[in-house]
């Protein structure tokens, strides 16, 4: 794609050409961006070996965010974190406010470099995932793929989805559990092709056993996926705290921080699916000369060899069952 194409697909929100421009510019310097936009708000994930420089960054994504001057895009929220870890060393949230003297050319996009003193001191810019609220109502739900959590001080209510309960628990889709009665929690982390799953041990109940597939019939249990993990393991986090006597503090759990997060991890599943449907058609498609090759000795071997022998019988063996893999590889190779 040409960089003016490319220009004009940024301007009109496209987050794939967004995040185009700003890694030609920033992966020389060791830095990936990924992008994902969800309710007119941009998210931007830098990552690099070191914990990318907040202050240099931020700035230079304001300007480019700001010179694109697309209408779908509202907010900024940046995200920096080190290659590996699992959650961001620091974030920052900006509103836009795009003036026609702002906007730039593709030139100008990629002319920008993060000026390693540029102030950040702009009334827009302001700190995510703080949140000061002395509410003794205060609760936050968790979303999981079977199930949703919402979590107070000293409980957990589960939630089901009408046509999960019926199929897996029962008809009453909401079981409330006091902390106080939660002795462990068993938890398995997911991974971008994998579900997990967090399980609340009550007094006196029975530990699940068999995995994900045993977990969905189990009334104290939620499974995940790896984009909304964040959540259910800083719910986690809360409830062992309480269960150890040293709880943490309710109204700063870091719940705010992880939703806009989710809509990035998301991209990440998408493409990780992408990757594994394409090994595998690679593979059927490599495969198929070998089967098909085979297919033609075996029909041959079959055709010509003396009747009854064991040859003949082997021969029709191994043409049914490679012709069966071959129609096989003829599917998953499209």
């Amino acid at each position: 794609m040409t960089q003016p194409n490319l220009l004009e697909l940024a301007k009109q929100g496209d987050v794939q050409a967004i995040a185009s421009l700003m890694n030609r510019q920033l992966q020389p310097k060791g830095i990936t961006v990924k992008v994902a936009l969800k309710d007119a708000c941009l998210q931007v994930m830098l990552e690099s070996a070191q914990v990318p420089n907040q202050q240099a960054l931020v700035a230079f994504i304001r300007k480019g965010i700001t010179g694109l001057g697309a209408a779908s895009i509202e907010r900024v929220k940046v995200y920096g974190r080190q290659t590996g870890e699992e959650f961001p060393a620091w974030n920052l949230e900006f509103d836009l406010l795009v003036q026609a003297s702002s906007l730039f050319s593709a030139n100008e996009f990629l002319n920008l470099v993060p000026d390693q003193n540029e102030s950040l001191e702009s009334p827009l810019l302001t700190k995510s995932g703080t949140k000061s609220n002395n509410n003794k109502n205060l609760s936050y739900k968790i979303q999981g793929s079977n199930g949703e959590i919402r979590l107070t001080h000293n409980r957990i209510i589960i939630s089901r989805k009408i046509l999960t309960a019926l199929i897996t628990q029962s008809l009453n889709s909401d079981k409330e559990i006091p902390i106080r009665r939660i002795t462990a929690i068993q938890f398995k982390p997911a991974d971008p092709l994998n579900k997990g799953y967090l399980q609340f041990c009550i007094e006196g109940s029975i530990e699940l056993i068999g995995g994900v597939l045993a977990s969905v019939i189990d009334e104290n249990t939620v499974i995940f996926s790896w984009a909304e993990q964040p959540e259910f393991e800083e719910m986690k986090r809360y409830i062992n705290s309480v269960i150890d006597n040293k709880p943490l503090d309710f109204e700063n759990l870091r719940f705010s921080e992880f939703k806009p997060l989710k809509f990035l991890r998301i991209q990440e599943e998408k493409e990780a699916i992408k990757k594994v449907i394409a090994s595998e058609k690679l593979f059927w498609r490599k495969a198929r000369k070998l089967l098909l090759n085979i297919v033609i000795i075996s029909f041959i071997l079959a055709c010509f060899a003396l009747q009854g022998s064991n040859l003949k019988t082997l021969s029709a063996f191994s043409f049914v069952i490679s012709g069966g893999f071959l129609c096989l590889a003829l599917i998953k190779g499209y």
